[in-house]
């Protein structure tokens, strides 16, 4: 295998594993965000307040839309099972 192809398809393995976790990443964010916000405004010193709901709403987004989320990277995780032949030779 040249050191294209293999760069090639670690390019898409690491941009369907993007796709899978940017979104819950960035609503944890968000939501870590206006929990900090609202504790600094209210002056609640409570440290399990913003784990606990970064918890349960990654926990709905991955419900919800785990599937959509994953099937890039399933897709990409068969395409390479499927040409494993092709690649190593």
């Amino acid at each position: 295998m040249t050191e294209g192809a293999f760069a090639n398809i670690l390019y898409e393995f690491l941009y369907a594993a993007v796709i899978f976790t940017a979104p819950p990443l960035l609503v944890a964010t968000l939501i870590a965000f206006l929990v900090g916000l609202f504790q600094a405004v209210t002056q609640i010193q409570e440290q399990t307040l913003p784990q606990t709901l970064k918890i349960v709403v990654i926990t709905l987004i991955l419900l919800f839309f785990g599937n959509v989320l994953a099937a890039p990277l399933y897709a990409t995780t068969l395409n390479i099972f499927n040409n494993f032949g092709a690649i190593v030779n």
